[in-house]
């Protein structure tokens, strides 16, 4: 029986990721949405005009969703907005006339206006709530205003911030999670930066002076029986129940920050009787981004099995679907956040233990593959690169001349099990001075070598100098990477310990160092329009290195010299 052919990249040249597909500001909202029992509804009532981002996210989670909307102006922006939007599940009327009398909802949101002019309208609308339906109302309601009845009873959810697309929800009665979630910087922009930093060094007196009142309370009105209440939401009890957690008694709080949609929407947990959370479960919002947090449960199971990934990475607790999304819950592990533990010179203990850590990772895995598998991966990455980017023939011929030296070493080149995202913004610094990485939605188990690592250099390396005054993130690479200064030093002594340790030729790391800048730029054009695709830091920083073949720190990383 043959050996199985050697893998390179198998994730990535898998998929094939297009120009502008994950915008900055695309995200989709009404977050409170996770707080529910479910997220699926045949039939969503909407009395007053959401925001775009809330009907984006209602969109997602109905059959169908009808608006009612007074204003005849308002109609018409409506009109236009959701035919730009291509929603075609949305319709619209002036008052309760619009949906079939004879038809129950599943989900009645309500509109500010809704608790006020159109009181009765509102009132109306949750009358036809079927049996197991919900109503979300913004503001504090009791069953004496005349929104809850029939049997209907009311949960109360604390929200941030205090106007605007929802960030957080939490139960109303839970102040220990409300506070958790501010301390961990995940209100919303409720919350000044400037504040958020100090809640997380100095949480007492931070909470003391938010008065832990951030925001503002919404109302659920349903049945007690169908999950209205204080427990986590049934849709994650299942996941989790199915995976053996038990999650019955725990308390629970919803963060949904981000700019973008691929960001997932987080549901903290914390055990009975504990004081902090100690799990989250991270839930995707569309199913089209279902397979990165999938991707990230197969890699924490894969990195369970490993002893030098102890306390370094989370642990999986469960995983599993729900209304065509993933989820997966995980260990939380408590630290600060590496950009306020760094101490931004280039003996720092951070930069030198997640290093050395993502050496150690790289040993351990490493698989020697043929180098000419490898420069076949290399190439196919640079026809995808020529396809979008159009770059120069001079410029083309440098790198498809760097590829294909590459493959032609008669040495073999390892594949390592890669992160694939490990910028300092992905990682935290633990209790015990560990540099802990966190977000494995891009793993890859047949990944590059040094790719991770000099994506973490390069990071820390901008951070450095955007510290010092450079703006450019370009200029704030090229400082430390290219001119020459201390860090560039501990730089190369880091990459070439890598290179001895995991056995990277060395007539292979400068081929590695552009491949890795090319992947990145594939990437990066997923985040913006096609006419800006040129001012992609990644491809301005290949270029600044084409340019500049003989640029010092470049130079001995290429020759391998210390």
């Amino acid at each position: 029986m043959s050996a199985p052919m050697p893998t390179v990249l198998r994730r990535s040249l898998g998929s094939d990721l297009g120009v502008g597909v994950n915008r900055r500001g695309s995200v989709s909202g009404a977050g409170w949405l996770y707080a529910l029992p479910r997220l699926e509804f045949d039939r969503i009532v909407c009395i007053g005009m959401p925001a775009p981002a809330t009907l984006a996210g209602l969109v997602r989670a109905g059959g169908s969703v009808h608006v009612i909307v007074r204003s005849a102006p308002a109609r018409e922006r409506l009109a236009r907005h959701v035919l730009n939007a291509g929603f075609e599940s949305v319709t619209w009327s002036a008052d309760d006339d619009g949906p079939s009398a004879s038809d129950p909802f599943d989900l009645v949101v309500v509109s500010e206006a809704g608790v006020g002019r159109d009181a009765g309208l509102a009132r109306r609308v949750i009358g036809r709530l079927q049996r197991d339906g919900i109503a979300f109302v913004p503001s504090d309601i009791d069953a004496g205003s005349g929104l809850a009845r029939d049997g209907l009873t009311t949960a109360r959810l604390a929200l941030t911030p205090g106007r605007g697309e929802v960030r957080s929800a939490v139960p109303a009665e839970d102040d220990a999670m409300r506070r958790t979630i501010v301390r961990l910087g995940l209100a919303g922009s409720a919350i000044h930066p400037r504040l958020a930093r100090a809640v997380r060094r100095r949480p007492a007196a931070a909470i003391a002076r938010l008065g832990g009142r951030s925001g503002r309370v919404a109302t659920l009105i349903g049945r007690a029986a169908d999950g209205i209440g204080p427990a986590v939401p049934a849709y994650v009890r299942e996941v989790a129940a199915a995976g053996g957690l038990d999650l019955a008694g725990w308390g629970w709080g919803v963060a949904a920050r981000g700019e973008y949609d691929t960001q997932k929407v987080l549901m903290l947990l914390r055990a009975p009787d504990a004081e902090q959370a100690s799990g989250v479960v991270k839930i995707t919002r569309a199913e089209a981004h279902r397979a990165r947090l999938e991707n990230e449960g197969r890699a924490l199971q894969r990195l369970a099995r490993m002893p030098l990934a102890s306390a370094r990475v989370p642990a999986p607790w469960f995983a599993g679907q729900h209304a065509g999304r993933a989820l997966l819950g995980e260990s939380m592990i408590d630290g600060r956040p590496f950009t306020e533990a760094a101490t931004w010179r280039p003996d720092d203990p951070a930069l030198t233990d997640g290093a050395r850590w993502l050496t150690d990772l790289a040993v351990a895995t490493a698989v020697p593959v043929p180098a000419a598998t490898m420069g076949a991966a290399l190439g196919t990455l640079l026809e995808r690169y020529e396809r979008l980017h159009r770059p120069a023939s001079a410029e083309l011929d440098a790198l498809r001349d760097r590829f294909a030296a590459l493959g032609r070493l008669a040495d073999p080149i390892p594949t390592v099990f890669q992160h694939g995202d490990p910028g300092i913004w992905n990682l935290l610094v633990d209790h015990d001075g560990r540099t802990v990485f966190l977000d494995w939605e891009a793993a890859e188990a047949d990944g590059l070598p040094l790719w991770d690592l000099l994506y973490f250099l390069r990071s820390y390396a901008v951070a450095t100098s955007r510290r010092s005054g450079v703006r450019d993130r370009l200029d704030a690479a090229a400082r430390h990477l290219l001119d020459g200064s201390a860090l560039s030093d501990r730089i190369v002594e880091i990459v070439a310990a890598y290179r001895d340790r995991v056995g990277v030729p060395g007539a292979a790391i400068e081929a590695l160092i552009y491949g890795c800048w090319v992947h990145r730029s594939l990437k990066e054009a997923s985040r913006m329009a096609p006419e800006r695709l040129a001012e992609g830091q990644f491809v301005r920083l290949i270029r600044r290195m084409l340019a500049r073949p003989d640029a010092p720190v470049l130079a001995r990383l290429a020759a391998g010299r210390r």
